[in-house]
C-alpha cells in the first residue's frame, strides 16, 4: 500500500545504484562525458559494409516492421554513406571500437534538471546544439543513434525529436548487435566537420515541473515510473505505476526491442493506454528516455518524457511524494 509524505530529505531513485547515480541507468559506472568530436561524417568501406543479415532471434521490434524510428543493424551497413551515426556512451568506451564514422556523445553532456524556468531550458538548448554541431550535425541529417547495450541511445533520440530533427532512427541492439550481423569497428578517430545546429524545440514532447505538478490525480493522466522496483518503492510521484525501462527490451549485451504486441500488453494491463497523456519519469530522464521510445515506438501519440525526473521532483520538498508499491 502506498504512503503519502508530505516532505522529503531524499532524492530517491539513486540509493543502492552504484555506478548509476544520476545515469539513471543499470550498467556500472558511467565516464563524465564531455562532448568528444572523435568521429567524422559517416563514410563507408567495403569491410564496413559486410554483414550478416540473419540477425536470429528473438525478433525485434524492428524485425516486425513496427516503426521506421527502430532500424537494425545490416539496413544501417547498407546505407553507411548517407548516415550519420551517433554513439551514445562514455569516450572510453567508444575508444575501445565503434562503427567507422561515427561521432560521441554520453547521456550526461545532454542533462537538464531543472525545467522549472524558460532560461534554464533555453540555457539548456543552446549548449546542447553547440554540442551537436560539434559533432558535425545538422538538422537535416540521418541520424542514427546507438549505445553500448545499455538502451540509452534512447535518450539522444528524444533530445533530438525535442529539437525538431526530421530522420532519427535507433539501432536495435546496440554495438553488439552491429558486431554479431557482421559490421565492423574501429578505433581510429576522425575529425568532425563542425556545423551550426539550430533546432526548433517541441513543448508536445516535454513534460515540465509545473505542468506535471498540476497534472496530479488527473484520471486521463498516466505517471509512469520507470525506475527500478526498489527505487519506486522508496518514493514516487503520487498515483504513478512502475515498469523498468528494462523491461521494454531482450536481456544479454544487444538487448532487442520487443515485438509490438508483448509491449502494447504490458502496458494496457497497468493502465498506460492510448487515450491517456502519459508522462515518463525515473532520475534523470535517461532510462524514462526508453520508455518515452518504447511507447512512441509502439504508436502512442500523448506521450511526454519529464526530463527533469526525480532529481526535479526531489528538489522541491513542498511537492508530494509516495512511498511503497501500488
Amino acid at each position: 500500500m502506498s504512503k503519502s509524505l508530505s516532505r522529503r530529505a531524499f532524492v530517491g531513485g539513486l540509493v543502492g545504484f552504484t555506478g548509476l547515480l544520476a545515469a539513471c541507468g543499470s550498467k556500472a559506472a558511467r565516464g563524465s562525458g564531455v562532448a568528444t568530436v572523435s568521429g567524422g561524417p559517416s563514410g563507408t568501406t567495403a569491410a564496413s559494409t559486410a554483414v550478416n543479415t540473419a540477425l536470429g532471434t528473438p525478433q525485434s521490434a524492428a524485425q516486425s516492421g513496427l516503426s521506421a524510428s527502430l532500424v537494425e543493424a545490416h539496413d544501417v551497413a547498407a546505407e553507411l554513406s548517407g548516415v550519420h551515426t551517433v554513439a551514445l556512451m562514455p569516450p572510453q568506451s567508444f575508444d575501445g571500437g565503434h562503427i567507422e564514422g561515427a561521432t560521441q556523445i554520453d547521456w550526461s553532456d545532454l542533462n537538464i534538471s531543472d525545467t522549472s524556468s524558460d532560461v534554464a531550458l533555453q540555457s539548456w538548448q543552446q549548449q546542447v546544439e553547440q554540442k551537436l554541431g560539434a559533432l558535425g550535425l545538422s538538422p537535416g541529417d540521418r541520424v542514427v543513434v546507438y549505445d553500448d547495450g545499455t538502451l540509452f541511445a534512447a535518450r539522444l533520440w528524444w533530445v533530438l525529436e525535442y529539437l525538431g530533427q526530421q530522420q532519427i532512427q535507433l539501432l536495435d541492439g546496440g554495438l553488439d548487435a552491429w558486431k554479431s550481423a557482421g559490421g565492423q569497428t574501429t578505433t581510429v578517430a576522425t575529425n568532425a566537420t563542425a556545423a551550426s545546429y539550430s533546432g526548433v524545440a517541441n513543448p508536445d514532447v516535454l513534460a515540465r515541473l509545473d505542468e506535471v505538478s498540476s497534472l496530479l490525480k488527473q484520471p486521463n493522466v498516466v505517471f509512469l515510473d520507470a525506475r527500478s522496483p526498489q527505487e519506486f518503492a522508496s518514493g514516487h510521484i503520487p498515483g504513478a505505476v512502475n515498469i523498468e525501462y528494462t523491461q521494454n527490451a531482450s536481456g544479454g549485451s544487444a538487448p532487442l526491442w520487443k515485438p509490438q504486441d508483448v509491449l502494447r500488453q504490458m502496458y494496457t494491463s497497468v493502465g498506460v493506454t492510448t487515450d491517456k497523456t502519459i508522462i515518463p519519469y525515473c532520475s534523470t530522464g535517461v532510462r524514462s528516455a526508453v520508455t518515452y521510445f518504447t511507447l512512441r515506438l509502439i504508436g502512442y501519440t500523448n506521450v511526454k518524457l519529464f526530463t527533469g525526473s526525480w532529481v526535479e521532483w526531489g528538489a522541491h520538498p513542498e511537492l508530494p511524494v509516495e512511498q511503497g508499491t501500488t
